[in-house]
């Protein structure tokens, strides 16, 4: 009996799955939205099995076939019991399900099941070690009380110098300008941004625009930079303190923000080896992880 393995690496803004044989060879690859429960539950598996049957398809795996499919699920927002039990509780088609975070499966896609540590700078952020097959997790616990350095955070922090800006509290800049040009330059127009309870990557988004100008040397821009900055460099401190001698910086955030950090701990940094689905195939080959059976 053929046996598949399907990595899914689950974020705040999109969800990938990744379909490979016993011999590791990649059938099939696909791209879903948010996979993380925190932005609701049913959404989130939706997508996630979407871009699971996909890569099935991809495979031209047969349906008969699904319980064949170990998976390997690492997920934003599941580093709680609660979040954890409406996961493993989702109905699927597939066999055995074990589930850990993104970050620790991008941990042990960094480092392919060696030491190392890991900070993700996506959507949200979240720092693990993985020391002598044992994990210890920093931050993660969400948006906004966590997830320093994140995009979600760097674009919170946008929105709120500008609208500080317009409303004459602060000295406004271009990016300032711009953002506010964005919410047609009304506080009402913000109120009601935040009205319709916001998710993280809708923040996120602007923090796009704040990197973008502090490349022209903005100085909101590059105050909201350096005030995250000081975050990462804590985490990072942090991942190093627990026995990390070599990191990995991932997440869509982490190439814009390593520039701006110390040379002392620039030269941790590592670049990964594998991905976070490499991490939660690993998962499903190795058995690591909250078990669905």
């Amino acid at each position: 009996m053929k046996q598949f393995y399907l990595g899914v690496d689950g974020g705040g803004t999109f969800c990938r799955a990744r379909l490979v044989n016993e011999t590791g060879e990649v059938l099939g690859e696909a791209v879903g939205g948010s996979g993380n429960p925190r932005t609701g539950i049913e959404s989130a598996w939706q997508n996630i099995l979407g871009a699971c049957f996909e890569a099935c398809k991809q495979g031209h795996i047969p349906i008969d076939d699904y319980t064949n499919i170990s998976v390997g699920l690492g997920l934003a927002g599941v580093n709680q019991p609660f979040e954890q039990e409406l996961i493993l509780s989702q109905h699927s088609p597939f066999g055995r399900h074990y589930l850990l975070t993104d970050a620790h499966a991008a941990c042990l896609g960094a480092f392919e099941g060696n030491n190392g540590g890991l900070l993700i700078l996506g959507t949200g952020s979240c720092g693990v070690v993985y020391i002598d097959e044992q994990f210890d997790v920093v931050g993660g616990w969400g948006f906004p009380l966590s997830d320093q350095g994140s995009g979600a955070r760097i674009g919170l922090s946008a929105l709120e110098y500008s609208l500080a800006a317009l409303s004459g509290v602060i000295p406004p800049s271009e990016l300032t300008h711009a953002i506010n040009n964005e919410f047609g330059h009304t506080p009402e127009h913000y109120v009601q941004f935040q009205n319709h309870s916001p998710q993280p990557k809708e923040f996120g988004v602007f923090a796009i625009k704040v990197f973008e100008f502090a490349e022209s040397g903005d100085p909101i821009a590059l105050k909201i930079i350096s005030e995250q900055v000081q975050w990462v460099i804590q985490y990072l401190r942090c991942l190093i303190n627990k026995g990390a001698q070599d990191i990995v910086l991932a997440g869509g955030v982490s190439a814009a923000i390593s520039p701006y950090l110390p040379q002392e701990l620039q030269d941790y940094l590592r670049p990964a080896i594998g991905d976070a689905m490499d991490g939660a195939i690993r998962m499903a080959k190795q058995k690591i992880g909250r078990s669905s059976l």
